[in-house]
């Protein structure tokens, strides 16, 4: 993996680089809200106020911004797939997700993310440029039976694994199956953080009342954005090239992502952004 030594640093001398708040998130460089605050377009964060309280979405992508992790994660609310019967009228209705990254510096992150499929005799599954990419089916006892949310072991829940990598799919739900064709509850399937799903559902039942759930997305920098990068030595960062996922990004150029060197902490996207511990410390404490 290629290690260098950069400097990032502002397209815009009058921005200072101090992070950005929306709502409850506070959105450090990269990412910004104000032009020239943020390192490209796909990093632009607007700032909803429209739906009450403020909220935070990736402008490019019109996906709600949950939080931000200068490890190269962040968390967005992605919109789930269903598929519903109409017993009175013996037609359905369904809304299948679609959220394309191809071309930008995102790609979902196959250690934190599942597929989840929910509802009796559901038959939901991936598709992405390749073809099938993985899915699963469900059955259940009875159509009222509530489990806990973390169990998800075929019975009204299955769940998958994705691939690496991934930036674009399409989520599909092929209605019920099997002995459940009669079965009037609503079928769902979607990626979702795998933590928040086992750690926050109590019931199946409040993942089916949610239009999106959460979504952990990995990023990467483009190192073509010359003028935003050049070599130094005194950054106090480290910055490697990405291994596997610059592929995907960006049209398929080489991408980085930046840690602060070892005794330091802070912004490593920022010049002058990682400090010592101490002397962060120190300055935490006046």
């Amino acid at each position: 993996m290629l290690q260098y030594k950069i400097k990032v640093g502002l397209a815009n001398s009058s921005c200072s680089g101090a992070a950005a708040v929306c709502g409850n998130l506070t959105i450090p460089y990269p990412f910004g809200i104000e032009p020239g605050c943020y390192v490209d377009d796909w990093f632009a964060i607007g700032c909803n106020h429209t739906l009450g309280s403020p909220k935070p979405f990736l402008r490019r992508l019109d996906l709600e911004v949950l939080d931000i992790s200068l490890e190269g994660t962040l968390r967005v609310n992605y919109p789930m797939s269903w598929w519903c019967p109409e017993t009175e009228t013996k037609n359905v209705t369904w809304s299948y997700a679609n959220v394309s990254l191809a071309s930008s510096p995102f790609f979902f992150t196959k250690s934190r993310n599942i597929f989840v499929a929910m509802g009796c005799g559901n038959f939901a599954w991936l598709r992405s440029r390749g073809g099938l990419i993985g899915g699963c089916m469900s059955v259940c006892e009875n159509v009222t039976r509530q489990t806990n949310g973390s169990s998800c072991t075929g019975i009204d829940c299955c769940k998958s694994t994705i691939p690496s990598d991934l930036d674009v799919f399409t989520s599909n739900i092929g209605g019920k199956f099997g002995n459940f064709t009669s079965a009037k509850d609503c079928n769902y399937g979607s990626l979702v953080d795998q933590k928040w799903f086992e750690e926050n559902l109590t019931n199946h039942f409040e993942f089916k009342k949610m239009s999106h759930v959460p979504v952990v997305l990995n990023w990467e920098i483009n190192v073509t954005l010359s003028s935003l990068v050049m070599e130094t030595n005194s950054s106090h960062s480290t910055c490697r090239s990405a291994n596997g996922s610059s592929l995907l990004g960006y049209n398929m150029s080489t991408t980085f992502t930046c840690t602060c060197d070892f005794g330091f902490e802070g912004n490593p996207y920022l010049v002058g952004g990682c400090q010592g511990k101490l002397l962060a410390s120190i300055d935490s404490i006046y």
